[in-house]
């Protein structure tokens, strides 16, 4: 039989007779024939995997993963020597997410600790360096301030002798 065909084996007519001839010449040895192609043809079902090893990853990930944890877990309740030898790589998984958490908790802490020797260093010079400063432009005005008061008293001085 052709495929995409919807019909076959139409009878026209007014006898049952001849349509039931008609389906035992054509019908009747067809349909057999074609259950069977249809079976054969038909995509077979996958079978679950009986046990965590049947399993693969490639064929669905997140399956996989979560039967290994469970396996793990199970075991693990008993004996969980036994659980890490059975599925080592469960167990290495939670080793490397403890050892991940540790430390970026560890980054975290020390990033807030004190500041290192070598910036205070440098934060007390700059300190020092800007009080040295401060010292300086006050001298400077001071000593501006008295030359400014000794020309004053100088003009005065010679105004005065002058006017005498």
């Amino acid at each position: 039989m052709q495929s995409n065909i919807l019909f076959d084996n139409i009878y026209i007519g007014h006898s049952v007779e001849d349509a039931e001839r008609l389906k035992k010449e054509t019908f009747d040895i067809k349909h057999p024939i074609e259950k069977a192609e249809e079976e054969a043809t038909k995509p077979a079902e996958p079978e679950a995997p009986k046990s965590p090893s049947d399993l693969v990853f490639m064929e669905d990930p997140v399956l996989y993963i979560r039967e290994k944890i469970q396996l793990f877990a199970t075991i693990a309740q008993s004996n969980p020597m036994e659980a890490i030898r059975f599925v080592p790589e469960v167990a290495g998984g939670i080793l490397a997410l403890t050892i991940t958490v540790i430390a970026l908790l560890a980054g975290l802490i020390g990033m807030g600790g004190s500041t290192p020797p070598a910036i205070k260093d440098a934060a007390k010079k700059a300190k020092e360096t800007a009080l040295d400063a401060k010292d300086k432009v006050v001298e400077a005005t001071a000593s501006g301030a008295e030359t400014l008061k000794s020309e004053t008293q100088k003009r005065t001085t010679r105004s005065q002798q002058v006017a005498e």
